[in-house]
């Protein structure tokens, strides 16, 4: 029983050893351009639908709604396709006015 017990310790702490010096990039603390670099990239493709929406009527709504439900791969889909089937603001406008002028 002694020598089982003895030689799970030891594959332990082989195993925390080996895990401290493997060599994944992001396994370290230290802050690099690469993972600032990453970061921010992940953050653009994050936003994306909310990148869209700037000009939709909903832009607030969608903007929300990607900042609390993107984090999920369907949220994140649903804010796009809501980003992309919404209004614009712009569009609406014009139309308005031009009813105005005639």
């Amino acid at each position: 029983m002694k020598f089982i017990l003895r030689l799970t310790l030891i594959l332990f702490s082989a195993n925390c050893i080996y895990a401290q010096q493997s060599g994944l990039p992001f396994e370290n603390n230290e802050i690099t351009a690469e993972k600032i670099m990453a970061g921010f990239f992940g953050v653009c493709i994050y936003f994306i639908p909310t990148i869209i929406a700037r000009d939709k009527i909903h832009f607030k709504r969608i903007f929300i709604f990607n900042l609390l439900a993107a984090w999920t791969v369907i949220g994140w889909f649903i804010s796009l396709v809501w980003a992309l089937k919404a209004k614009s603001k712009n569009t609406d406008s014009l139309v308005f006015k031009e009813g105005i002028d005639e």
